[in-house]
């Protein structure tokens, strides 16, 4: 087996059904023995999408062709970063001639892109504070009956998944709650008279809310007791939103953007001050904050110790492995806001850009040419789709694996959560 030359071989010991294309996960190697094939889901993706039927598993020993029976196999192979190798291999009934000439094809697409790639990856979609309130969650499941959980909880679908099979309840009301359960308050917090309400009721309330975020509402409390409007600066139907305006809703007014400043009235501009929302890109939100300072010379802010950064830090960080990438991943659904939002971060920055739900929707022309590959993950990416790409991509050939980070310190502050 020569690397990127495909090789034909026939497998004594593997039958394939007409119709069908087996693609190894496994290739027995005469010489060798047992080769690993990382980049079967990519063959699989290719062969699917031209309508063949696929199955996966490992093949035994091949032999040149004319040996007796067995099915017909094409394989490339190439070296990995540690020195072993890999194939690329698929198999079909030498019967079928329509399912050969499919094999035969789909190796030979991805034997054509074999190559020495970086894989530059992004951190993680979810900060700190979202990390910490799905690990609260998934101990109260475990110690407590009638665990309710107000809201929505920040995470990948699937963790959310597993967290509701586990026993949690989630609801948009206490009135779903049953007296003497147990609530859980998200990251991005809650209203104050949901709080109060819980309180009352005397539920086990088990705050999950984000420090930073616990610190914005109480400066928001403290805006509106000294007698000031807030302007909160923020995306209409953000998680975080509500929260903020329910710790004084009757004097605080959403602002989205600067063009929106213009119609802002108040009732007097000397006693206005405005919040940060905390999810969105600071320097984003600071053009609105901008506007705002024009309307409002006398405009009170919150301290820049305060704000939440990790949005800026993860969007920076994306531009940064983009502009450093000739293609970019980005891993989550197609129709997911946050995957849109990552895809026009990674296409600003200079990349071409591919939204990726599965290790098998990567086609050859995503990576043709393409010595350094950016890797980011939307929040609507599996929780092991990363994983499985990055093993599917290490069976191109030597694949050096970096992660870029981007994190803001402020200096003299309490640390934020890990």
């Amino acid at each position: 087996m020569n690397r990127s030359t495909v090789r034909e071989f026939v497998a004594p010991g593997s039958r394939v059904p007409p119709g069908e294309v087996l693609v190894p996960t496994e290739i027995g190697d005469a010489v060798r023995g047992p080769l690993p094939s990382p980049a079967a889901p990519l063959v699989g993706g290719t062969l699917r999408r031209k309508g063949t039927r696929v199955s996966f598993a490992p093949v035994g020993p091949c032999l040149d062709p004319g040996a007796d029976g067995g099915a017909a196999v094409f394989v490339a192979t190439c070296q990995r970063r540690d020195g072993s190798t890999a194939a690329v291999a698929a198999a079909a009934s030498p019967a079928d001639r329509v399912a050969v000439a499919a094999a035969r094809s789909a190796v030979e697409e991805w034997a054509a892109v074999i190559a020495t790639r970086r894989l530059l990856t992004a951190a993680g979609p979810w900060c700190g504070g979202a990390t910490q309130a799905l690990a609260a969650a998934r101990r109260a499941v475990a110690g407590r009956r009638n665990v309710h959980v107000y809201g929505e909880l920040a995470g990948d679908p699937d963790a959310i998944a597993e967290l509701a099979a586990d026993g949690a309840v989630f609801v948009r009301s206490l009135d779903e709650v049953p007296d003497g359960a147990s609530v859980v308050f998200p990251a991005h917090g809650v209203p104050a008279d949901v709080r109060a309400q819980a309180a009352a009721r005397g539920l086990e309330i088990i705050d999950a809310t984000c420090p930073l975020v616990s610190a914005l509402h109480a400066e928001a409390r403290r805006f509106a007791e000294r007698g000031d409007e807030i302007l909160l600066v923020g995306q209409p139907g953000h998680r975080a939103v509500a929260g903020i305006v329910g710790q004084a809703p009757a004097k605080t007014t959403l602002v989205s953007s600067p063009a929106s400043t213009a119609t802002l009235q108040v009732t007097d501009s000397r006693r206005v001050s405005y919040l940060l929302q905390p999810g969105i890109p600071v320097e984003d939100a600071m053009s609105v904050a901008g506007a705002l300072q024009s309307r409002f010379p006398a405009l009170h802010g919150p301290r820049p110790d305060g704000f939440c950064y990790a949005a800026s830090d993860r969007a920076e960080a994306i531009r940064l492995i983009a502009s450093a990438s000739d293609a970019m991943l980005v891993l989550g659904a197609a129709d997911s806001p946050d995957s849109r939002y990552v895809h026009r971060l990674a296409s600003a920055g200079g990349a071409r850009a591919h939204v990726v739900e599965e290790a098998g929707d990567i086609v050859p022309a995503m990576l043709s040419g393409a010595s350094a590959i950016g890797l980011a993950e939307s929040t609507s990416a599996g929780p092991s789709l990363a994983v499985r790409v990055t093993e599917a991509l290490s069976g191109l050939g030597p694949l050096s694996v970096t992660s870029r980070r981007v994190i803001t310190e402020v200096v003299g502050a309490p640390p934020a959560p890990a």
